[in-house]
């Protein structure tokens, strides 16, 4: 990777996201049965973790297993909304979705660069099918130009919270896997993401495939991420 002299947004860890971890941790208690596979899957920094996105519990169930100092990446259109302390408990950039915004991934990018670990939800926003919903190719993009692994991170039951009482919930950490480094760009960068999809879908339950389902790069990410 190339070093940057610029300082990553939010990093060292905000204020808010030094009490992220037992604040989540105590949610966790209150609103759900929690299993964890795989912590000890997490390489050394930095690197790219993706995971899928079902639900707003998505965040309570990951933070306190994620790496320290982790930077998310969030919706800009929660900023200035009384969501917006919910995001914050972590340092994050705010990114415009649906579209190629180049600050953010800029700002990603250095993030990386200085060796902290980013973690982004390829499909841009939250699957309201109950599966895996088409990938973006951000994270694709910035895996191959920062050359850094990527952790999937497979999340599922979190629908279910406040709609059954105490729910289980899975969080299931797959093994480091990496793209080719490059500057790949359309129909490759798709092929790339199609290949971070399928390792998210090979932790998950047949169930929440979605989209991805029968996809037959789903058994090769299983002998990979698993």
């Amino acid at each position: 990777m190339t070093a940057s002299t610029e300082r990553p947004p939010d990093w060292p860890a905000t204020e808010q996201s030094r009490w992220a971890r037992p604040l989540m941790s105590v949610a966790i208690r209150l609103l759900m049965r929690l299993e964890v596979q795989g912590m000890e899957r997490f390489p050394e920094p930095p690197m790219l973790v993706t995971a899928n996105h079902l639900s707003y519990f998505d965040v309570a169930a990951m933070t306190p297993y994620l790496p320290p100092g982790v930077i998310g990446m969030a919706a800009e259109k929660y900023r200035g909304t009384w969501m917006e302390p919910i995001f914050r408990v972590n340092a994050l950039i705010w990114v415009k979705q649906f579209s190629a915004d180049r600050e953010a991934l800029r700002k990603a990018l250095v993030v990386l660069e200085h060796g902290a670990t980013l973690a982004i939800a390829p499909e841009g926003t939250r699957s309201k099918t109950g599966g895996l919903i088409e990938g973006r190719d951000g994270a694709a993009f910035l895996a191959t130009r920062a050359n850094v692994p990527i952790v999937p991170v497979a999340v599922w039951g979190t629908e279910k919270v406040l709609k059954r009482p105490w729910p289980k919930v899975h969080l299931r950490i797959g093994r480091p896997c990496r793209l080719p480094e490059g500057r790949a760009k359309g129909p490759q960068l798709s092929v790339y993401t199609e290949r971070i999809m399928c390792a998210l879908a090979a932790l998950l339950p047949e169930d929440y495939h979605g989209v991805y389902r029968g996809n037959p790069l789903i058994d090769e990410m299983a002998e990979i991420v698993r």
